[in-house]
Protein backbone atom coordinates (compact mmCIF):
# COMPACT_ATOMS: atom_id res chain seq x y z
CA UNK A 1 0.00 0.00 0.00
CA UNK A 2 1.09 3.64 -0.78
CA UNK A 3 0.69 7.07 -1.45
CA UNK A 4 1.57 8.67 -4.72
CA UNK A 5 1.34 12.03 -5.91
CA UNK A 6 -0.19 12.15 -9.78
CA UNK A 7 1.31 15.22 -11.70
CA UNK A 8 -0.01 16.52 -14.95
CA UNK A 9 1.05 15.12 -18.07
CA UNK A 10 0.93 18.47 -19.61
CA UNK A 11 4.09 21.23 -19.04
CA UNK A 12 2.86 24.26 -16.97
CA UNK A 13 2.15 27.44 -19.21
CA UNK A 14 2.03 30.16 -16.57
CA UNK A 15 3.46 30.48 -12.87
CA UNK A 16 1.83 32.43 -10.20
CA UNK A 17 3.87 34.69 -8.71
CA UNK A 18 5.93 33.83 -6.02
CA UNK A 19 5.73 35.63 -2.40
CA UNK A 20 8.99 37.37 -1.64
CA UNK A 21 9.09 38.44 1.44
CA UNK A 22 6.85 41.37 3.70
CA UNK A 23 6.75 44.83 2.73
CA UNK A 24 4.71 46.30 5.28
CA UNK A 25 2.21 45.20 8.21
CA UNK A 26 -1.08 46.10 9.56
CA UNK A 27 -3.13 45.13 12.13
CA UNK A 28 -7.12 45.20 13.05
CA UNK A 29 -9.96 43.26 13.89
CA UNK A 30 -12.80 41.47 12.71
CA UNK A 31 -15.36 43.44 13.94
CA UNK A 32 -13.90 46.44 16.13
CA UNK A 33 -12.32 44.63 18.77
CA UNK A 34 -14.91 42.12 19.82
CA UNK A 35 -13.88 39.45 17.39
CA UNK A 36 -11.60 37.65 15.85
CA UNK A 37 -7.94 39.53 15.41
CA UNK A 38 -6.34 39.78 12.01
CA UNK A 39 -3.73 40.91 10.91
CA UNK A 40 -3.39 42.12 7.29
CA UNK A 41 0.11 42.82 5.86
CA UNK A 42 1.47 42.95 2.37
CA UNK A 43 4.36 40.73 1.01
CA UNK A 44 5.26 41.37 -2.60
CA UNK A 45 2.04 42.95 -3.86
CA UNK A 46 0.60 40.20 -2.41
CA UNK A 47 -2.02 41.07 0.61
CA UNK A 48 -2.08 38.16 3.43
CA UNK A 49 -4.54 38.22 5.70
CA UNK A 50 -3.78 35.98 8.89
CA UNK A 51 -6.52 35.39 10.94
CA UNK A 52 -7.49 33.99 14.67
CA UNK A 53 -9.90 30.98 14.48
CA UNK A 54 -12.57 32.15 16.32
CA UNK A 55 -13.71 29.57 20.02
CA UNK A 56 -15.87 26.71 19.18
CA UNK A 57 -17.95 28.16 21.42
CA UNK A 58 -18.56 31.64 20.21
CA UNK A 59 -21.30 32.95 17.45
CA UNK A 60 -21.36 35.76 15.37
CA UNK A 61 -24.22 37.69 16.11
CA UNK A 62 -25.77 36.78 12.51
CA UNK A 63 -28.63 34.13 12.84
CA UNK A 64 -30.27 31.69 10.42
CA UNK A 65 -34.17 30.82 11.12
CA UNK A 66 -35.53 28.50 12.78
CA UNK A 67 -36.80 26.57 10.08
CA UNK A 68 -37.14 26.70 6.34
CA UNK A 69 -39.32 29.50 4.78
CA UNK A 70 -40.29 27.96 1.61
CA UNK A 71 -39.67 24.11 1.18
CA UNK A 72 -39.84 22.85 -2.55
CA UNK A 73 -39.88 18.56 -3.00
CA UNK A 74 -42.52 16.16 -2.45
CA UNK A 75 -42.16 12.05 -2.18
CA UNK A 76 -44.88 11.18 -4.19
CA UNK A 77 -47.78 13.67 -5.77
CA UNK A 78 -47.56 16.39 -8.76
CA UNK A 79 -44.24 15.53 -10.82
CA UNK A 80 -43.41 19.38 -11.23
CA UNK A 81 -42.15 18.81 -7.09
CA UNK A 82 -40.20 15.77 -7.85
CA UNK A 83 -36.44 16.17 -7.36
CA UNK A 84 -34.24 13.86 -8.68
CA UNK A 85 -30.39 14.54 -8.58
CA UNK A 86 -30.35 18.20 -8.36
CA UNK A 87 -27.30 19.30 -9.23
CA UNK A 88 -27.77 23.49 -7.66
CA UNK A 89 -30.56 25.73 -7.12
CA UNK A 90 -30.04 29.66 -7.31
CA UNK A 91 -32.53 32.75 -6.69
CA UNK A 92 -33.03 35.08 -9.22
CA UNK A 93 -33.25 38.91 -8.55
CA UNK A 94 -37.36 39.08 -7.72
CA UNK A 95 -37.66 35.94 -5.63
CA UNK A 96 -38.13 33.35 -8.03
CA UNK A 97 -36.16 29.68 -7.51
CA UNK A 98 -34.33 28.04 -10.38
CA UNK A 99 -33.18 24.22 -9.47
CA UNK A 100 -30.94 22.86 -12.18
CA UNK A 101 -33.05 19.31 -11.62
CA UNK A 102 -30.31 16.79 -13.96
CA UNK A 103 -33.26 13.89 -13.64
CA UNK A 104 -35.61 15.42 -15.83
CA UNK A 105 -32.86 17.85 -17.62
CA UNK A 106 -34.88 20.47 -16.67
CA UNK A 107 -34.35 23.98 -14.88
CA UNK A 108 -37.45 24.15 -12.83
CA UNK A 109 -38.65 27.34 -11.22
CA UNK A 110 -40.49 28.19 -8.41
CA UNK A 111 -42.12 31.52 -6.74
CA UNK A 112 -40.93 33.10 -4.14
CA UNK A 113 -43.23 30.76 -1.78
CA UNK A 114 -42.13 27.38 -3.89
CA UNK A 115 -45.06 27.10 -6.01
CA UNK A 116 -44.22 25.98 -9.44
CA UNK A 117 -44.32 28.40 -12.56
CA UNK A 118 -42.76 26.57 -15.42
CA UNK A 119 -39.73 24.51 -16.01
CA UNK A 120 -37.12 25.38 -19.00
CA UNK A 121 -34.97 22.97 -20.80
CA UNK A 122 -35.57 19.07 -20.87
CA UNK A 123 -33.57 15.99 -21.94
CA UNK A 124 -32.05 16.29 -25.80
CA UNK A 125 -29.83 17.84 -27.79
CA UNK A 126 -31.54 20.91 -29.47
CA UNK A 127 -31.17 23.96 -28.65
CA UNK A 128 -31.62 24.51 -24.68
CA UNK A 129 -32.02 21.20 -24.10
CA UNK A 130 -29.72 19.22 -21.69
CA UNK A 131 -27.78 15.64 -21.97
CA UNK A 132 -27.15 13.24 -19.42
CA UNK A 133 -27.03 14.32 -15.81
CA UNK A 134 -27.22 17.45 -16.51
CA UNK A 135 -28.11 20.41 -15.82
CA UNK A 136 -25.55 20.24 -12.96
CA UNK A 137 -25.38 23.24 -12.00
CA UNK A 138 -26.69 26.92 -11.81
CA UNK A 139 -25.97 30.05 -10.91
CA UNK A 140 -25.96 33.90 -12.07
CA UNK A 141 -24.56 35.19 -15.49
CA UNK A 142 -23.74 38.87 -16.08
CA UNK A 143 -26.59 41.04 -17.44
CA UNK A 144 -29.27 39.20 -14.97
CA UNK A 145 -28.99 35.86 -17.11
CA UNK A 146 -28.43 32.27 -15.79
CA UNK A 147 -25.87 29.92 -16.98
CA UNK A 148 -26.46 26.00 -16.60
CA UNK A 149 -23.78 23.50 -16.49
CA UNK A 150 -23.59 20.51 -18.84
CA UNK A 151 -20.31 19.40 -17.87
CA UNK A 152 -20.39 16.06 -19.54
CA UNK A 153 -20.83 17.86 -22.90
CA UNK A 154 -18.19 20.65 -21.95
CA UNK A 155 -20.69 23.48 -22.43
CA UNK A 156 -23.16 26.03 -21.18
CA UNK A 157 -26.55 27.07 -21.97
CA UNK A 158 -27.24 30.61 -21.26
CA UNK A 159 -30.93 31.85 -20.42
CA UNK A 160 -32.56 34.89 -19.65
CA UNK A 161 -34.42 35.54 -16.81
CA UNK A 162 -37.81 34.75 -18.48
CA UNK A 163 -36.12 31.65 -19.25
CA UNK A 164 -35.60 32.51 -23.32
CA UNK A 165 -33.16 30.56 -24.26
CA UNK A 166 -29.85 32.74 -25.38
CA UNK A 167 -27.10 30.52 -26.35
CA UNK A 168 -24.77 27.31 -25.74
CA UNK A 169 -21.45 28.07 -25.02
CA UNK A 170 -18.61 25.28 -25.73
CA UNK A 171 -15.50 24.72 -23.89
CA UNK A 172 -12.10 25.09 -26.16
CA UNK A 173 -8.28 24.56 -25.58
CA UNK A 174 -9.41 20.79 -23.73
CA UNK A 175 -11.38 22.76 -21.00
CA UNK A 176 -14.28 20.61 -19.59
CA UNK A 177 -16.08 22.73 -16.45
CA UNK A 178 -17.16 26.11 -16.13
CA UNK A 179 -16.18 27.22 -12.69
CA UNK A 180 -17.89 30.88 -13.80
CA UNK A 181 -18.35 34.13 -15.31
CA UNK A 182 -16.01 36.79 -14.55
CA UNK A 183 -17.84 40.49 -13.77
CA UNK A 184 -16.36 41.32 -17.19
CA UNK A 185 -17.59 38.38 -18.99
CA UNK A 186 -14.79 36.40 -19.20
CA UNK A 187 -15.00 32.97 -17.74
CA UNK A 188 -13.30 31.14 -14.90
CA UNK A 189 -12.56 27.39 -17.07
CA UNK A 190 -10.87 24.27 -15.64
CA UNK A 191 -10.14 20.56 -16.46
CA UNK A 192 -9.12 17.25 -14.98
CA UNK A 193 -5.92 16.18 -15.85
CA UNK A 194 -5.07 12.61 -16.60
CA UNK A 195 -2.80 10.45 -14.29
CA UNK A 196 -0.40 6.97 -14.74
CA UNK A 197 -2.26 3.83 -13.93
CA UNK A 198 -0.82 1.90 -10.71
CA UNK A 199 0.34 -1.47 -10.91
CA UNK A 200 -2.79 -4.48 -11.45
CA UNK A 201 -3.45 -5.57 -8.40
CA UNK A 202 -2.65 -2.49 -5.60
CA UNK A 203 -4.26 0.34 -4.06
CA UNK A 204 -3.07 4.06 -3.32
CA UNK A 205 -4.50 7.78 -2.98
CA UNK A 206 -3.57 9.25 -5.97
CA UNK A 207 -3.76 13.05 -6.90
CA UNK A 208 -4.17 14.37 -9.98
CA UNK A 209 -3.83 17.49 -11.00
CA UNK A 210 -6.58 20.11 -12.16
CA UNK A 211 -5.56 23.16 -14.61
CA UNK A 212 -7.51 26.70 -15.11
CA UNK A 213 -7.17 28.77 -17.67
CA UNK A 214 -9.39 32.22 -18.73
CA UNK A 215 -11.34 32.47 -21.58
CA UNK A 216 -13.40 34.99 -23.77
CA UNK A 217 -16.64 35.13 -23.59
CA UNK A 218 -17.11 32.85 -26.62
CA UNK A 219 -14.76 29.75 -24.98
CA UNK A 220 -11.55 30.35 -26.63
CA UNK A 221 -8.92 30.24 -24.51
CA UNK A 222 -7.85 33.15 -23.40
CA UNK A 223 -4.77 32.16 -20.95
CA UNK A 224 -3.90 29.55 -19.52
CA UNK A 225 -3.26 29.24 -15.94
CA UNK A 226 -1.34 26.26 -15.56
CA UNK A 227 -2.03 23.18 -13.16
CA UNK A 228 -2.89 23.16 -9.58
CA UNK A 229 -3.51 20.12 -6.85
CA UNK A 230 -6.81 18.54 -7.16
CA UNK A 231 -8.62 16.08 -4.53
CA UNK A 232 -7.27 12.97 -3.53
CA UNK A 233 -9.19 9.51 -4.87
CA UNK A 234 -8.54 6.08 -3.33
CA UNK A 235 -7.95 4.24 -6.18
CA UNK A 236 -8.09 0.21 -7.01
CA UNK A 237 -6.04 -0.81 -9.79
CA UNK A 238 -7.72 -4.29 -10.62
CA UNK A 239 -6.00 -6.90 -11.92
CA UNK A 240 -6.99 -6.12 -15.20
CA UNK A 241 -5.59 -2.59 -15.40
CA UNK A 242 -8.40 -0.59 -15.00
CA UNK A 243 -8.42 1.83 -12.18
CA UNK A 244 -11.25 1.67 -9.78
CA UNK A 245 -11.89 4.95 -7.61
CA UNK A 246 -13.35 4.01 -3.91
CA UNK A 247 -14.48 7.01 -1.72
CA UNK A 248 -11.82 7.86 0.87
CA UNK A 249 -13.21 9.44 4.09
CA UNK A 250 -10.47 12.53 5.10
CA UNK A 251 -9.51 12.91 1.36
CA UNK A 252 -8.15 16.37 1.28
CA UNK A 253 -10.02 18.10 -1.58
CA UNK A 254 -9.85 21.07 -4.73
CA UNK A 255 -11.66 24.58 -4.49
CA UNK A 256 -12.52 26.85 -7.03
CA UNK A 257 -14.65 29.91 -7.07
CA UNK A 258 -14.52 33.46 -8.28
CA UNK A 259 -14.58 36.09 -5.25
CA UNK A 260 -15.18 39.60 -7.32
CA UNK A 261 -12.63 40.02 -9.66
CA UNK A 262 -10.26 37.32 -8.11
CA UNK A 263 -10.15 33.67 -8.67
CA UNK A 264 -9.68 31.18 -5.74
CA UNK A 265 -7.58 27.96 -6.66
CA UNK A 266 -6.82 26.24 -3.26
CA UNK A 267 -7.19 23.03 -1.29
CA UNK A 268 -7.71 22.56 2.55
CA UNK A 269 -4.40 20.41 3.26
CA UNK A 270 -4.08 23.59 5.11
CA UNK A 271 -6.18 26.51 6.53
CA UNK A 272 -5.33 28.87 3.59
CA UNK A 273 -7.60 30.07 0.85
CA UNK A 274 -5.22 31.28 -2.33
CA UNK A 275 -6.88 33.87 -4.94
CA UNK A 276 -5.42 35.28 -8.00
CA UNK A 277 -5.95 37.76 -10.62
CA UNK A 278 -7.26 36.86 -14.30
CA UNK A 279 -3.61 37.28 -15.60
CA UNK A 280 -2.59 34.19 -13.19
CA UNK A 281 -0.51 36.36 -10.25
CA UNK A 282 -0.90 35.81 -7.26
CA UNK A 283 -3.52 38.43 -5.24
CA UNK A 284 -4.52 37.76 -1.47
CA UNK A 285 -3.88 34.47 0.84
CA UNK A 286 -6.23 34.23 3.43
CA UNK A 287 -5.54 32.24 6.53
CA UNK A 288 -6.83 31.36 9.81
CA UNK A 289 -5.03 28.94 12.16
CA UNK A 290 -6.78 25.63 13.28
CA UNK A 291 -6.23 22.15 14.92
CA UNK A 292 -4.23 20.27 13.19
CA UNK A 293 -4.50 16.52 14.27
CA UNK A 294 -3.88 12.96 11.76
CA UNK A 295 -6.36 10.29 11.45
CA UNK A 296 -5.88 7.22 13.14
CA UNK A 297 -6.68 3.84 12.22
CA UNK A 298 -9.57 4.04 14.61
CA UNK A 299 -11.33 7.42 13.40
CA UNK A 300 -10.95 5.44 9.70
CA UNK A 301 -12.82 2.16 10.84
CA UNK A 302 -15.68 4.09 13.29
CA UNK A 303 -16.22 6.68 10.21
CA UNK A 304 -16.83 3.47 7.73
CA UNK A 305 -18.89 1.48 10.61
CA UNK A 306 -21.11 4.29 10.62
CA UNK A 307 -21.58 5.10 7.08
CA UNK A 308 -22.50 1.40 6.42
CA UNK A 309 -24.53 0.35 10.16
CA UNK A 310 -25.80 -2.71 8.25
CA UNK A 311 -22.76 -3.85 6.19
CA UNK A 312 -20.16 -5.09 8.95
CA UNK A 313 -18.54 -6.85 5.80
CA UNK A 314 -17.19 -2.69 5.00
CA UNK A 315 -14.65 -3.03 7.79
CA UNK A 316 -12.97 -5.83 5.59
CA UNK A 317 -12.12 -2.90 2.63
CA UNK A 318 -10.52 -0.85 4.98
CA UNK A 319 -7.61 -2.80 6.58
CA UNK A 320 -4.77 -2.08 4.44
CA UNK A 321 -6.24 1.51 3.43
CA UNK A 322 -3.58 4.28 3.77
CA UNK A 323 -3.72 7.16 6.01
CA UNK A 324 -3.46 10.74 4.86
CA UNK A 325 -1.22 13.02 7.33
CA UNK A 326 -3.69 15.05 8.37
CA UNK A 327 -7.47 15.92 8.44
CA UNK A 328 -8.46 18.65 5.94
CA UNK A 329 -8.47 21.80 7.34
CA UNK A 330 -11.68 23.13 6.59
CA UNK A 331 -14.95 21.42 4.41
CA UNK A 332 -16.06 23.90 1.82
CA UNK A 333 -16.38 27.54 0.35
CA UNK A 334 -18.96 29.53 -0.55
CA UNK A 335 -18.91 33.15 -1.59
CA UNK A 336 -22.44 35.27 -0.82
CA UNK A 337 -23.76 38.03 -2.76
CA UNK A 338 -22.56 40.47 -0.58
CA UNK A 339 -18.31 39.44 -1.28
CA UNK A 340 -18.37 37.89 2.18
CA UNK A 341 -16.44 34.62 2.34
CA UNK A 342 -18.13 31.45 4.30
CA UNK A 343 -15.63 28.51 5.04
CA UNK A 344 -17.95 25.22 6.72
CA UNK A 345 -15.59 23.72 9.34
CA UNK A 346 -14.33 20.42 9.24
CA UNK A 347 -15.88 18.05 11.74
CA UNK A 348 -13.32 15.88 13.35
CA UNK A 349 -14.14 12.54 15.23
CA UNK A 350 -16.94 13.09 17.72
CA UNK A 351 -17.82 17.13 17.18
CA UNK A 352 -21.23 17.48 16.13
CA UNK A 353 -21.50 21.11 15.19
CA UNK A 354 -22.60 22.49 11.78
CA UNK A 355 -20.43 25.11 11.80
CA UNK A 356 -19.36 28.21 9.28
CA UNK A 357 -16.65 30.75 9.34
CA UNK A 358 -17.59 33.67 8.33
CA UNK A 359 -14.79 36.46 6.40
CA UNK A 360 -15.35 40.33 5.08
CA UNK A 361 -14.65 40.56 1.32
CA UNK A 362 -11.42 41.44 2.29
CA UNK A 363 -10.35 38.62 4.38
CA UNK A 364 -11.16 39.08 7.67
CA UNK A 365 -12.77 36.84 9.98
CA UNK A 366 -15.82 38.06 11.38
CA UNK A 367 -16.57 34.79 13.50
CA UNK A 368 -19.15 32.03 12.99
CA UNK A 369 -22.44 30.82 12.10
CA UNK A 370 -24.44 27.55 12.47
CA UNK A 371 -26.27 26.28 10.13
CA UNK A 372 -28.97 24.21 10.08
CA UNK A 373 -28.63 20.10 10.06
CA UNK A 374 -28.43 17.80 7.12
CA UNK A 375 -28.35 20.64 4.71
CA UNK A 376 -26.13 21.71 1.82
CA UNK A 377 -25.63 25.10 1.19
CA UNK A 378 -25.94 26.14 -2.38
CA UNK A 379 -26.51 29.92 -2.47
CA UNK A 380 -26.10 32.69 0.58
CA UNK A 381 -27.78 35.85 -0.69
CA UNK A 382 -28.50 39.18 1.03
CA UNK A 383 -30.79 37.94 3.82
CA UNK A 384 -31.40 33.98 2.71
CA UNK A 385 -29.94 30.51 2.48
CA UNK A 386 -30.64 28.54 -0.39
CA UNK A 387 -29.53 24.93 -0.01
CA UNK A 388 -30.75 21.12 -0.78
CA UNK A 389 -31.43 18.24 1.83
CA UNK A 390 -32.46 14.66 1.52
CA UNK A 391 -34.31 13.01 4.01
CA UNK A 392 -33.93 9.27 5.34
CA UNK A 393 -35.97 7.84 2.42
CA UNK A 394 -33.85 9.75 0.22
CA UNK A 395 -36.42 11.93 -1.02
CA UNK A 396 -34.83 15.92 -2.54
CA UNK A 397 -35.82 18.83 -1.13
CA UNK A 398 -34.87 22.69 -2.26
CA UNK A 399 -35.30 24.69 1.13
CA UNK A 400 -34.86 28.74 1.28
CA UNK A 401 -34.15 29.69 5.47
CA UNK A 402 -33.84 33.14 6.73
CA UNK A 403 -30.70 35.07 7.31
CA UNK A 404 -30.58 38.40 10.01
CA UNK A 405 -27.14 40.31 9.60
CA UNK A 406 -28.32 42.66 12.12
CA UNK A 407 -26.70 41.17 14.81
CA UNK A 408 -23.16 42.86 16.03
Amino acid sequence: MKIRIARTMRTLRATPALILGSLSVACGSGDGGGGPQSTVRDSAGVTVVENQRPPLDSRLGWRVGPEATVLIGTAEGDPAYELFRVGGAMRLSGGRIVVANAGTGELRVYDPNGVHLASWGGQGDGPGEFGAMAPGGVEPWPGDSLMARDSFASRISIFSADGTFGRALRLRGGYQRVVGPLPDGRIFAATLTRFERGEPGTSEIVRPDLEYGILQADGRVQRDLGAYRGSELYMVNTVDGSPFPRPYPFDRSAFDFIWGDLVVITTNDRYEIRAYRPDGSLARIVRRNHEVRAPTRGDLRDYVARQNPDRPEALDAVGDMPLVEAFPAFASVRVDRLGYLWVREYRLPGERHRLWTVFDPEGRALGLVEMPGSFSVEEIGEDYILGTRDDELGVEYVESWSLDRSGS
